[in-house]
């Protein structure tokens, strides 16, 4: 009966079943033969890999002082309402981790304020230590952001220091993976704003941070820009206050990548909205998405399905379907003994910190 079978199969076979593999499974069968673990070694393959990953799968990782902890988002919060805690291979004691920014399965942490700056996959365990940008810490603002650049096959890392005026010792660096160095940006740190976060939001290739240079919810907001191809900041206009029109809104808040989408919230009274913008650098293409019926709350993704995930305080988890009902709240559901610092959308890959994509 088995003669009926071919004793191996065609090498095309065994590759589409390992792309369908989780990363663990992929990682250990590295040892099954030198054929396999060339195979699954070979930056083409770990590109494919990460390729059918993001279709199907994505994580958060959640951050509170010294800890890490990895929750998959596609299922239900009852089944997985204690997130893995994950080893960090590099970190010291006594040292937060913070994390800068995640990009096609690789993450970008900082252990000590804004220096110390290391390149991880917490799917394979490897990390890459980058060199010290040299950049001083006595800055009042902070900017830092992580992300590909599809245009040049290279990934990059931004860290600023601005100084708030008269003074004008602003720096500003940006680390890229093929010159293997720092650069020098010299431009666009005039006026840095205040922004919500340090960590920008990662879109279309560019750095994301929402300023707030108004007390009115909408009148003069912009959103600074950091270009990873040009190396470059710029400014790109919040939409008009206008485009609203009587709706009542409380305040804007929160910029964020939802389905690759650049977004942002705006409160209203009893619920919140949720706007992209969906041609990128179109101030006009600036519409809602959906609704949440219940603010005020962090977005943090989108599943496969079009459901939201979102935090409320940092302590409670929360998931709406498309039409702002809550489908799933979960408080204490972190297992941290604190609140949430940080949260971000991960795809688990093999992806390795030393290689771009090819």
């Amino acid at each position: 009966m088995s003669s009926r079978f071919p004793q191996h199969l065609p090498e095309n076979v065994i590759v589409e079943i390992l792309l369908r593999l989780p990363v663990k499974s992929l990682v250990r069968f590295r040892c099954v033969s030198k054929r396999w673990r060339s195979l699954i070694s070979d930056p083409r393959f770990a590109k494919s890999q990460f390729r059918r990953a993001s279709e199907r799968s994505q994580r958060l990782l959640i951050t509170s002082g010294s800890e890490i902890r990895s929750l998959d988002c596609e299922a239900l919060f009852e089944h997985s309402t204690t997130p893995s805690v994950l080893a960090v291979p590099f970190q010291k004691r006594g040292r937060y981790v913070s994390i800068i920014g995640s990009c096609n399965g690789l993450v970008c942490v900082a252990l000590y304020s804004h220096r110390d700056f290391y390149i991880w996959n917490p799917s394979t365990r490897n990390y890459r230590k980058l060199p010290d940008p040299g950049i001083s810490l006595r800055g009042h603002i902070y900017r830092h952001g992580f992300g590909y650049d599809p245009s040049t096959d290279d990934y990059k890392l931004l860290v600023a220091n601005f100084r708030k005026p008269p003074s004008r010792e602003s720096e500003a660096k940006v680390f890229s993976f093929k010159r293997n160095s720092w650069k020098w940006i010299l431009r666009g740190l005039e006026d840095p704003g205040r922004a919500d976060d340090s960590a920008g939001i990662l879109c279309n290739g560019s750095l994301h941070w929402h300023l707030r240079p108004s007390l009115d919810p909408l009148s003069g907001q912009k959103i600074c820009v950091f270009d990873l191809a040009e190396e470059k900041f710029h400014e790109m206009p919040m939409p008009s206050i206008d485009l609203f029109g009587d709706c009542g809104y409380e305040f804007v808040d929160t910029l964020r990548n939802l389905g690759e989408c650049l977004c942002f919230n705006v409160s209203m009274s009893g619920f919140m909205e949720i706007w992209g913008m969906f041609e990128y650098g179109v101030v006009e293409s600036w519409a809602p998405m959906l609704r949440v019926k219940y603010f005020p709350v962090d977005p943090l993704c989108l599943s496969r399905v079009g459901q939201l995930v979102a935090m409320k305080n940092g302590i409670v988890l929360l998931r709406s379907n498309p039409d702002g009902e809550i489908l799933e709240y979960v408080e204490g559901f972190s297992g941290f003994d604190s609140r949430v610092d940080y949260a971000t959308v991960f795809v688990e890959s093999l992806l390795s910190p030393y290689l771009c994509l090819t």
